[in-house]
């Protein structure tokens, strides 16, 4: 699957629409972030990807940012990340009590 295909995927759009209405981001700004976090291009090339001036590119970022309190494009893939995969990956874990590496799952959160 492309990187193109994952950006209108179903299942990652519901997960990006939850964390855009969580921080009020605009239809476009959610465009901006679910191109930003799975393709990871710089400002020029979201731009051409989107069809808008690296400028306008810029604004959209920083509007993202603010509106998620966050400093830094990489803060907010963690971000991102945090509300996205992480609770996807736990209620799966959960659910088998099994972590990837082996480890029980209650162990591996408690770093024993």
């Amino acid at each position: 699957m492309s990187g193109n295909s994952l950006v209108s995927h179903p299942f990652i759009n519901s997960y990006f629409e939850a964390v855009s209405n969580k921080f009020g981001l605009t239809p476009r700004e959610s465009e901006v972030l679910r191109a930003l976090m799975i393709l990871g291009p710089n400002n020029r090339e979201l731009g051409d990807l989107l069809d808008v001036s690296e400028k306008t590119m810029k604004n959209h970022i920083a509007n993202i940012l603010k509106k998620t309190k966050t400093n830094s494009t990489r803060e907010l893939q963690a971000l991102v990340f945090r509300e996205t995969l992480v609770p996807v990956l736990l209620s799966v874990f959960q659910s088998t009590n099994n972590h990837p590496a082996g480890i029980p799952f209650d162990a591996a959160l408690s770093g024993n």
